[in-house]
């Protein structure tokens, strides 16, 4: 049931908001297990008795329901499939708790005693105020639940034209205009304040000129992944060899736009295989995941150098060519702390740097890995990483 205009994450974080009701669900369980009992010692009718036990079995499972929502939500991450069961669970305990409501307040407006009138209205007002108001960030849920409740009891009062009957029939249809109007405007306003803090904390992890991961970003990013991923990562780093001058000669502006299309080629290069972050003025950080011998970290610090050593057309009247020094780390499926293997990567560009720039592997015994000199500087023969040591040929 998730909107066109809703984002996942705005999606995810309303059915969230479903499982904030526990006491109001509580508190109404309670009410229409004392209200049909109470129906049921004045009218013997097994009607009555069938509702309230089909009622209180649908709140203690949607009580349930939420106690298991919020529990999921606490461990894990759910997908937006899981999400989706989710809120199709809430939807099916709460129309199974209105449902017997609306029935047992038409059968007390069916009845001629003022005392079962009142319990009615006490108990319908109850509910639509309180606990269908409180799911209206999901509206079809609201709205569903609203109209069990409400229509069976509009319904059998207004067959009674003798009485006053007829009049609570007209303000129960007002009532339920109104709950309508106000589920909308709840939604509405909740949705734009989830909205609103979702922009704030994304914001917060983000590079404001080019939209890639910042620290914090990146950190998080790193914690999500699975312990048991099942494969190696590898943590890219490296700055670029001339941006200063770039600036200096065109000015920050155009170093600026600069930034921004190399952000877009970093993110094109990396794909779905890795998380991209910028971590200084022109300082990038890319998380591999997925290691295997075909994707190693070679071949990703390949295309990273390949592509965005290409020229740039930002506006100066000519190509900006850009050149950049990049160093990787490799940890196992065991893991190991994004800070450590930060600083190895960083250490091997700044080796790079020192040796003329371009890219080149840690020793590792799982790749073997070329240097890849950067382009504008001397070729240098290049060099093969094995596990027992550098071999120029």
């Amino acid at each position: 049931m998730q909107r066109q205009t809703e984002s996942s994450d705005l999606y995810k974080a309303l059915v969230e908001a479903l499982s904030d009701n526990v006491l109001p669900t509580a508190s109404i369980g309670l009410i229409l297990l004392g209200s049909g009992l109470y129906t049921y010692s004045q009218t013997n009718d097994a009607v009555a008795l069938a509702l309230t036990i089909f009622g209180g079995l649908a709140s203690v499972l949607k009580v349930f329901l939420i106690f298991f929502h919020r529990r999921t939500m606490r461990v894990q991450s759910p997908t937006l499939s899981v999400i989706r069961r989710f809120e199709t669970s809430h939807a099916i305990a709460t129309w199974c708790m209105a449902a017997p409501i609306g029935g047992l307040s038409a059968l007390m407006f069916s009845l001629p005693e003022l005392h079962l009138h009142v319990v009615g209205t006490a108990l319908l007002f109850g509910y639509c105020a309180g606990v269908a108001t409180r799911i209206s960030v999901r509206p079809v849920i609201a709205m569903g639940a609203v109209i069990l409740a409400a229509a069976p009891a509009i319904a059998s009062a207004l067959m009674f034209t003798q009485d006053a009957r007829v009049l609570i029939a007209a303000v129960f249809v007002l009532f339920f205009l109104n709950a309508v109007e106000t589920i909308t405007h709840l939604h509405r306003n909740a949705s734009r304040l989830i909205a609103m803090r979702l922009k704030v904390a994304n914001l917060a992890r983000l590079d404001p000129l080019t939209s890639l991961r910042n620290r914090l970003g990146l950190q998080e990013a790193f914690n999500a992944l699975p312990p048991d991923r099942g494969g190696a990562i590898a943590v890219h780093a490296f700055d670029l060899d001339g941006f200063k001058s770039v600036n200096d000669q065109f000015g920050h502006a155009t170093g600026d736009r600069l930034l921004q299309a190399l952000s877009e080629r970093l993110r094109r290069v990396v794909g779905h295989n890795g998380v991209v972050a910028r971590v200084g003025g022109d300082e990038f950080v890319v998380l591999q995941t997925g290691l295997d011998s075909e994707s190693g970290p070679g071949l990703m610090a390949s295309n990273i150098h390949r592509e965005l050593t290409q020229p740039y057309e930002v506006g100066t009247g000519q190509p900006v060519h850009i050149g950049l020094s990049l160093g990787f780390s490799i940890a196992d499926e065991s893991g190991g702390s994004l800070d450590a293997l930060v600083r190895e990567a960083d250490a091997a560009s700044y080796d790079v740097k020192r040796s003329g720039g371009g890219f080149r592997a840690h020793l590792s015994p799982q790749w073997v890995q070329t240097e890849a000199p950067r382009s504008g500087h001397a070729r240098r023969k290049p060099e093969v990483l094995t596990p027992q040591g550098r071999l120029a040929i």
